[in-house]
């Protein structure tokens, strides 16, 4: 049997977190069966102020997309950890979910949002354009 690596990576964040006494993640490697193609994509985005009380980083940040064998997965630095989301059904535009968070890409626009036991909470996000 074939497989191809879907994800791997070491500290994603590293560079976001080389300012807190956060120690880098371990390695995470997912293997797919049969020669399936990879893409992976870097965005930075930038969220309104509630961003950073549901635990983005104040300013822009990167989110990597990974897309492969069906699978669909966006990275999001939340809190100082890499957050893993996997892409849902959505009605329009494309939705990821991890642990109580979603980050849902609708048009030029990125909402993302928090619903847990304390309240829901959500905060309006846009891509950043780099030089």
């Amino acid at each position: 049997m074939e497989r191809n690596t879907l994800l791997h990576f070491t500290g994603l964040v590293a560079a976001a977190m080389a300012s807190s006494d956060r120690v880098p993640a371990a390695d995470l490697t997912i293997h797919l069966a049969g020669a399936v193609s990879i893409s992976r994509q870097s965005v930075e985005y930038r969220c309104d102020q509630a961003g950073t009380k549901i635990g983005v980083p104040a300013g822009s940040f990167t989110v990597e997309y990974i897309n492969g064998g069906g699978n669909s997965l966006a990275v999001v630095p939340i809190s100082g950890d890499s957050i893993v989301f996997s892409n849902v059904f959505a009605g329009s535009g494309a939705r990821y979910t991890a642990k109580r968070y979603t980050w849902w890409e609708a048009g030029p626009s990125v909402t993302l949002s928090s619903d847990s036991l304390a309240g829901k909470m959500h905060s309006n996000c846009h891509r950043v354009e780099t030089k």
